[in-house]
């Protein structure tokens, strides 16, 4: 066998390898509370797959975002874009960034403000709250619903993660050779591309 033809087969095996390293790496979902406010059945059932972060910072790069719940000023103020308090920024984050978001709680019953309220503002609000879902954000309080978006958001994660790319030493060469020296941001070298690359640094 040459030693192209090595090069080939190794770089076949290596990406097949990180093909199935990266179904299993896990992506972080984001829990702005304590543990504690979320129900302990779907936590359980999230941590089989996926990392937690717990904290309240922007721009975080989790995949999704999980609230206790979220209260109808809050709701209405989202579905405007217009953030009137910590929560509703970062969920307005994750809505720019096309990630969705989880809240644990029912749906507000819009029953009880049809009786006390004027009949355009009821209806602005049944008009606000079905906009809530073509946001991405979706209510969950049964275990129907919770399955469907589970499947929707490993779904998801198949299309986006980035396939990693590995460079072996053969085609390293090849571009040192036509000066290209710079790596795409999902390419690895192979460890004996790694070391000739050490070796032939100037």
């Amino acid at each position: 066998m040459q030693s192209a033809d090595l090069e080939k087969l190794i770089q076949a095996i290596t990406n097949r390898v990180v093909a199935q390293l990266g179904e299993a790496t896990q992506s972080d979902i984001l829990f702005p509370e304590k543990i504690e406010a979320y129900p302990a059945a779907y936590v359980h059932r999230l941590s089989a797959d996926f990392h937690f972060k717990f904290e309240t910072k922007q721009d975080s790069d989790a995949i999704l975002l999980c609230l206790s719940q979220m209260t109808l000023p809050q709701l209405l103020a989202v579905v405007k874009l217009t953030s009137i308090d910590e929560v509703t920024a970062t969920v307005i984050d994750f809505l720019l960034a096309g990630k969705p978001v989880w809240i644990f709680d029912k749906a507000p019953k819009l029953a009880t403000y049809r009786q006390r309220t004027r009949y355009g503002v009821w209806r602005q609000l049944q008009a606000a709250l079905q906009a809530l879902e073509t946001l991405d954000i979706h209510f969950i309080s049964e275990d129907q619903g919770f399955e469907q978006q589970l499947a929707s958001l490993k779904r998801r994660q198949v299309k986006t993660a980035p396939k990693r790319q590995f460079v072996s030493r053969l085609a390293l060469e090849k571009r040192w050779q036509a000066g290209n020296r710079q790596l795409a941001p999902n390419e690895v070298l192979t460890d004996e591309a790694a070391e000739w690359a050490q070796r032939h640094q100037r």
